[in-house]
């Protein structure tokens, strides 16, 4: 959310760069899931489908990329499952 083209591109929608990084990914097709449990956010996030972003800017975003994974299974299977399952390998 710190990138400056994430913060460039939702002063151009006049939006936060949450709801920016949030239309990113379900404009590509990913399932989102954002966690909230205040209300304001709760309407920042439906907010999404206030602004599309164009082909450039989802290009831009993407690539940001820095191949790091945010849920690993390989760092929660064991304390989960009691079971190591590397993704990797």
């Amino acid at each position: 959310m710190n990138e400056s083209i994430v913060q460039e591109i939702a002063g151009h929608y006049n939006t936060t760069p949450a709801q920016v990084l949030l239309g990113w990914g379900v404009q590509r097709g990913t399932g989102v899931i954002p966690k909230t449990s205040r209300p304001e956010r709760l309407r920042e996030n439906l907010a999404i489908f206030d602004f599309e972003l164009t082909r450039d800017e989802i290009a831009a975003i993407s690539a940001l990329n820095r191949n790091r994974r945010f849920n690993d299974p390989g760092d929660f299977c064991e304390p989960a499952f009691n079971t190591f399952f590397p993704i990797y390998e």
